[in-house]
This record gives C-alpha cells, structure tokens and sequence, in this order.
C-alpha cells in the first residue's frame, strides 16, 4: 500500500463512508473510490464489503486499521511540524513535564522564553516522567522536566534547583503565609493524604518520618499525582504534603506551611545524550532555571 492509499483508507474507517472520507481528505468521491479500489487490487484482499446500505469493514480491515493507526498519528504529527516550521521560522521546541510542574513553574518560564524567541513555535504536553523518558528517546519531544527522574540510557539528566517541600491544609486564616512552619512531629497523621512511596517526593517524605522514629505512619488516602493530593485538600479531606509548586500554582483557601525539618525534592530536565540542543532549547531551560532561583 501507498501512503496515500492508507490515508484513504483511514479516512474511510474514521469516516464509515467514501463521501465521509472524501470530505476528510478534501478530494472528490470518486477519486476517494479510485484510490481505495488499488489499495485494495495492491493488497489483494477486500477490505470493506459493498452493501446497499454503505461500506463494512473486512476482519482485514479491523486489523489493518489497529495498524495504520499509529503510522497514521506519526503523519499527523509530521504535517503540524511541517505546517509551525513554514509558520515559525525560528523553529519549533517541543517541551515536555510532569503534570505538577506544569501548574506554575513551566507557564511562567514559557512566557519569559515567548517574549525573547517570538520566532519560535512551541509544543507542551504532560505527561510522567517514564513516559517523558519514552518521548525522548522516540525524539517526539526536545525536553523533559521532571523531579528526580531516575537514570535512563541515551537520556541526559542535569537538575536545576530544588523545589521545597511543603505541608497544605492547615487553614487557621493565615493562608499562603510563608512565614509559617509547622514541625513534622506535631502533625495529626490521622487525616494525611499522602503520595506514592515509589514516588520521588513520596519516598523522602517517608525517609524523613522513619528518621523521626514515625515510620509505622500509615496515610488515609494515598495518590499518585500531587495537584490531586492538592484538590482532595481544598475538598477538606485532610492536609498532604507536597511541592512549593503545585501548592501555590493551584490557588484556594488552604495554608500553606514550611516544614521542620526542611527538605527537599530535585527538578531536572531530560534531554537525548545524543544531540548537543538547539538555541531555543538553551534559552528556555536558561529561563527555567532562573525562575527556579526566584522562587
């Protein structure tokens, strides 16, 4: 099959007939029939059955299309490149982070990037960091930021500062007040929603509590993501302790405090060991990082 047959052919399957997918593909039925009709003369098998009623598709064509759908994405993929790199001389940076760092952190450093490299396009998605890792190394993004990603081969990891660990939920009217610290020995852990212990963040939490002779501690509700730990607490579920950045990025009602004894958590950017970066990917992790130190 040719690549335009297997666009013809996708467009069918999405569309469920030839005027559907012609519509789709901005040509005439007839030249969607023609182009489908050597498909299948090309593959010798009969992908759709010709009813009264419209097109169904083969058991052939069930599989095929599990197939061509992931090729199908690749070409879609392709085309938007091609259409911000005609629109965006400069160039296109794809960036990719951890849902929590995408609260607050990443906005604010993309907005600096925006106004010194206007030229460029930019591409964001969220996602964690095995996946970003897996992006990686497909080169389906330029870079990742995560906290602490474990060590991956053909992936470059550089940390850029530390994010603080904070405890939220302690809403005595004093909310968002840095000042605040609350000690770690003094909390009540009957209403604690804590964070996966394979987590990163979740296991210096749980370091730091068995150094405090309080590692029989048991959260009530345990997550895996920190803005759900986040909402559960603006719900009134309980308090949870997580990064500065998904605690101020979320906004609401809740306090936020400092703890004793103080730790923190690595944020790192991920980029493939096999290519040196572009200008723009520079600039932008140059931005990043000063974010971080005004933080």
């Amino acid at each position: 099959m040719r690549l335009r047959h297997i666009e013809v052919f996708h467009a069918v399957m999405q569309a469920g007939s030839l005027s559907g997918a012609a519509d789709l593909l901005s040509i005439s039925q007839p030249a969607a029939s023609k182009m489908l009709a050597q498909a299948e003369h090309s593959l010798g098998v009969a992908l759709f059955k010709r009813l009264p009623g419209g097109l169904k598709p083969t058991p052939e064509a069930l599989l095929l299309f599990q197939e061509t759908k992931t090729l199908y994405l690749s070409l879609e993929r392709v085309k938007t490149l091609a259409r911000n790199l005609s629109s965006h001389p400069g160039g296109v940076l794809r960036i990719g982070c951890i849902h929590s760092l995408g609260l607050s952190l990443i906005p604010q450093a993309v907005a600096a990037f925006t106004r010194l490299c206007p030229d460029v396009s930019i591409n964001i998605r969220t996602e964690n960091s095995e996946t970003l890792s897996a992006l990686l190394l497909a080169q389906e993004i330029d870079v990742g930021i995560a906290f602490e990603p474990p060590p991956k081969a053909g992936i470059a990891i550089e940390e850029l500062g530390r994010a603080t660990a904070v405890c939220v939920g302690l809403d005595d009217g004093s909310a968002n007040d840095r000042t605040k610290c609350v000690h770690l020995e003094d909390l009540d852990f009957s209403n604690w929603i804590g964070l996966d212990a394979t987590d990163p963040l979740g296991a210096r939490i749980n370091a730091t509590l068995a150094s405090l002779d309080k590692r029989d501690i048991s959260p009530v509700i345990v997550v895996k993501t920190y803005y759900l730990a986040r909402a559960l607490v603006e719900c009134g579920v309980g308090f949870t302790i997580i990064d500065e950045y998904t605690a101020r990025g979320m906004g609401g009602r809740s306090s936020i405090s400092d703890i004793e004894p103080a730790f923190s958590i690595g944020v790192s950017t991920m980029t493939p060991a096999s290519t040196a970066g572009t200008h723009a990917l520079k600039v932008f992790v140059q931005q990043l990082a000063e974010r971080m130190v005004k933080t």
